[in-house]
């Protein structure tokens, strides 16, 4: 059984960087993502760079018992209208089972609560079917499909468009909660 006061969100830190760029550059992560090239370190210090000048954006890292697995962004955090997009991934392969099930609800408790967001968006590519299937899980429903929308691997590839709202987070989490009591997550 999964004990979730084991994990904890944190914010990205300096000392991050060298095991959330190895996690970036992993064929894994990589080959879901829609950019799959080698990022260097001078990019990817410019990425975390970039991250601390922009209000709209967060990053976090799930901890399990002090051990970074994995990590969460949030883009496009919009006060305004409520909405926000979200990306995510386990990075360590030795991730207990259920560690993204735990992220999800970390990350989404928290977007939703702290940040006062009404609609969390999410891209998909059609051939991560984990990835869709995860968001079905969490609640996410699906908003339409973008034809041919990205160029990746020598082919065109679609993208579904997903969303949950917080009215609906607020009844999925309760069941996510129970069937990690139980264990069966």
């Amino acid at each position: 059984m999964l004990n979730q006061k084991d994990y904890e969100l944190k914010p990205i830190s300096e000392q991050d960087l060298k095991i959330v760029r190895k996690w970036r550059n992993s064929k894994k992560i990589k080959s879901f993502m829609y950019t799959d090239h080698h990022i260097t370190w001078e990019e990817h210090r410019r990425w975390f760079e970039n991250l601390r000048k922009d209000s709209q954006k967060k990053v976090l890292l799930l901890h399990h018992k002090k051990q970074p697995l994995g990590l969460v962004n949030f883009t496009e955090l919009d006060k305004k209208n409520g909405r926000c997009y979200w990306g995510f991934y386990i990075g360590e392969e030795s991730a207990p089972k259920g560690a993204g099930t735990i992220m999800g609800i970390l990350a989404l408790d928290k977007v939703f609560k702290e940040e006062e967001i009404h609609k969390v968006c999410s891209e998909v590519i059609h051939t991560n079917s984990g990835s869709f299937h995860y968001h079905k899980k969490l609640g996410f429903e699906t908003e339409g499909r973008f034809v041919d929308h990205i160029w990746k691997n020598n082919q065109y590839l679609d993208v579904i468009p997903m969303a949950l709202f917080h009215d609906k987070w607020e009844k999925v989490r309760v069941g996510l909660l129970n069937d990690l009591k139980g264990g069966t997550s």
